[in-house]
């Protein structure tokens, strides 16, 4: 193609400058009004005449980067420097286009150099920051920031970078100040909203936290970041539901985030959607196939379905390619402790807590394990990392007085013995309130509202508070769970008494003339817990599996209070087995129910807990992986005279132990 060698129809001559200033001032006017199209078509205009018109392009420039044409911007900028490189204004201009082009190191230069012809510049100082922030120089980006703050006080823009580049320096505190100065100035910004919900969940104020995110949302900003923040907060604080509407959202507006699928997977797993969960941590590998992090947490999750071997094969495969992935070990112990390969769960577990040392989940496994196998004075002081596990850490009572560790003198001090979990730790643990009472203490027993009353038969309690009360003055305290590690409690030293609580003689007697003259045979039935409880899918089983395996003749009672819509279909077919539902609203009640049975079975319950106490004899049925303090073979429990154990020979299936429990039952009543 030969060139175009016509004249230009405007010729290249200097303009008259009062047209050229006129025809300026129309295109910056045109420019700030937002008419883009008729301040280029002015400008190009000046620039067929006088194509090294210097402001022209300089404006042209502006105008292809509010076009978002980023390249075309800094093309025409440069071009307008390279005639005169002293104007501030085109510098900060052309540093902005480096900053939109990923150009962090150049646009630094433009902004230095306008820094240079104008030192209280305000926006080369702000541009400084934003350069020095996306090359991650924090606290250069920090004082750049403090510099405009200087020369302009109120600029939220650089409040709100100065608290985003405090956190990316991890001065989360200092990055709150910042974003909630900027926030005060406008409320709804943004970035700032979200850098503070970023912020606060680093401090593991994750209430805080999504209250940022929440302000985001209802400023109707539907950003895939924004839902998935949110929803890893409320996985933090144990809103799974919740945290998984969010991470569905997160992926409804952009499917292809590893990260979202992958802490989708863990809420999923948390709350025992297994084959979800699975799916979760597989979606996330197609996009980071050799992801160690989510390999370990499918392996968790196929431990927890079951599968165990392939639980195993995983954890084996990513401690190939990462052997000090400490998770990895945590999970390849918990599937060879389901595995009952105890000793090897128990290094695979030592070898995670070697690699994280502050790991209170793999310090506990390891105290869980020793406790079961009878090594008392290894596990004990071991169980006392489930102060530092997530689900229970929140519930350690922040005293001043110090925790009593068995070392003490307590002569004429007066100690707080307080509950700590469950209702049936609380009972199963009492018992220590004797041996504590005669080393010469005062003891304030702290426990479950349901259960003050009760607690008034122990001996040695000079006090009983309800949690939730007002404490009394003492001197020193500690948990109810923590007492067998301070009297270096072991198998062969566990505090047995055939009976350490009483029922209410009075509800008693009423709950004898109630049943009546004891024809049959009493058998009171507990076949499911809370189905809240982390274990329950292990400890429970269906109503009719039990009575399935029961012989005809005895006269069964529910002891639990709560009972499955399942169940309760099976309860109204069945003549034999009797509800009494007001003597199962408080623990006094139901404990002069107990006090009727000849027999109690039970799951593994504070039910069969408030048996054992009251020294009824006690048939446990228990799962082959059972807690700790029930032990392993064994058939008798240290804890509770009267209890005989019945063990899972097979996980999962209860027909052994049921097939065992009916047969005693049968014989029970011939003699």
């Amino acid at each position: 193609m030969q060139p175009d060698l016509r004249p230009s129809p405007f010729p290249t001559v200097p303009m008259d400058p009062d047209v050229l200033d006129a025809m300026l001032d129309q295109a910056e006017a045109d420019l700030g009004a937002g008419r883009l199209d008729a301040a280029r078509q002015v400008l190009e205009q000046v620039l067929q005449q006088d194509p090294q018109q210097f402001d022209a392009l300089h404006l042209l420039g502006v105008i292809a980067l509010q076009r978002k044409d980023f390249a075309k911007g800094a093309e025409l900028i440069e071009q307008a420097l390279a005639m005169d490189p002293d104007v501030d204004m085109a510098q900060v201009n052309l540093g902005a286009a480096r900053l939109e082009m990923k150009q962090p190191e150049k646009a630094l230069a433009c902004f230095d150099k306008a820094i240079s012809l104008a030192p209280d510049y305000v926006e080369a100082h702000f541009g400084r920051g934003c350069a020095l922030q996306a090359m991650s120089q924090w606290p250069q980006a920090v004082q750049s920031f403090a510099q405009v703050l200087a020369l302009q006080p109120g600029h939220v823009e650089a409040l709100a970078s100065q608290g985003a580049a405090l956190y990316g320096w991890q001065h989360y505190d200092e990055a709150i100040v910042a974003l909630d100065k900027a926030l005060a100035l406008q409320p709804q910004h943004v970035a700032a909203l979200i850098n503070r919900g970023y912020a606060l969940s680093e401090l593991q104020r994750y209430e805080e936290a999504l209250a940022s995110y929440d302000q985001v949302i209802l400023l109707k900003v539907e950003r895939p970041a924004v839902y998935a923040l949110r929803g890893d907060a409320l996985l933090a604080l144990g809103r799974m539901e919740y945290a998984l509407a969010s991470f569905d959202r997160a992926l409804t507006l952009q499917p292809d985030q590893f990260a979202v699928w992958a802490n989708r997977g863990n809420a999923l797993l948390k709350l025992r959607r297994l084959n979800e969960a699975a799916a979760s941590f597989d979606k996330a590998l197609s996009y980071q196939p050799q992801h160690s992090d989510v390999q370990s947490n499918l392996a968790g999750a196929w431990r927890e379905a079951g599968r165990l071997q392939e639980a195993l094969t995983l954890c084996d495969r990513v401690l190939q390619s990462h052997p000090h992935h400490a998770g990895a070990w945590q999970n390849k112990g918990n599937a060879l402790m389901d595995q009952g390969r105890l000793t090897e769960a128990r290094e695979a577990f030592a070898k995670a807590s070697s690699l994280q040392p502050d790991n209170a989940e793999a310090r506990w496994s390891q105290g869980w394990v020793a406790t079961l196998q009878g090594d008392w004075a290894t596990g004990l002081p071991l169980l006392e990392w489930r102060w530092k596990k997530a689900h229970i850490a929140s519930a350690k009572r922040a005293f001043i007085q110090p925790q009593w560790d068995g070392q003490a003198d307590l002569r004429g001090r007066t100690i707080l013995l307080h509950a700590e979990q469950g209702l049936g730790d609380t009972i199963q643990f009492c018992r220590y309130v004797t041996q504590v009472a005669a080393l010469g203490a005062r003891v304030v027993l702290e426990v479950q509202p349901p259960l003050v009353h009760l607690m008034s038969s122990l001996d040695g309690v000079a006090q009983i508070v309800a949690q939730g009360q007002a404490l009394p003055a003492f001197d020193t305290h500690c948990p109810l769970m923590s007492l067998p590690m301070a009297f270096k409690t072991t198998p062969d030293t566990v505090p047995t008494v055939p009976a350490y609580l009483t029922a209410d003689p009075a509800l008693v007697q009423r709950m004898a003339n109630r049943l009546g003259a004891n024809v049959k045979q009493r058998v009171g039935l507990v076949w499911s817990g809370n189905a809240m409880h982390r274990d329950d899918h292990n400890r429970s089983m269906p109503l009719a599996t039990l009575l399935d395996a029961l012989p005809q003749g005895p006269q069964f009672y529910v002891l639990q209070k709560d009972i499955r819509d399942s169940d309760m279909a099976t309860l109204r077919a069945r003549h034999d087995v009797i509800l009494l539902e007001d003597a199962l609203q408080d623990f006094d009640a139901t404990a002069a129910l107990v006090a009727q049975m000849d027999v109690v079975i039970s799951v593994d319950t504070s039910i069969a807990h408030l048996a054992g106490a009251l020294g009824k004899p006690v048939w446990l049925l228990l799962a082959k992986m059972p807690d700790w303090r029930w032990l392993l073979q064994r058939h008798d429990t240290p804890w509770y005279p009267a209890t005989r154990l019945f063990r899972q020979i097979t996980a999962g299936q209860w027909a052994d132990p049921l097939r065992d429990v009916g047969q005693a039952l049968t014989a029970r009543a011939m003699h």
